[in-house]
């Protein structure tokens, strides 16, 4: 089995599990492997991610 998992993703880019897990379900990337509850995805999930907005609250514009 070749993949990366949730854990592994979140190590890689120094983030939650759960932010990896939130980044791939707006990316709309499914896993390539699902093993009882292990998930694994293709590298190129890590790259995909990473573009993806990370969500919250815009910052305000600066004053002049």
């Amino acid at each position: 089995m070749e993949g990366l998992t949730i854990r592994e993703i979140a190590d890689f880019l120094k983030i939650s599990p759960d932010a990896v897990t939130m980044r791939l379900k707006k990316a709309g990337i499914e896993p390539k492997f699902i093993a009882g509850r292990t998930y694994l995805f293709d590298e190129s999930a890590v790259d995909a991610i990473r573009e993806v907005s990370k969500g919250g609250r815009p910052r305000k514009e600066k004053k002049r």
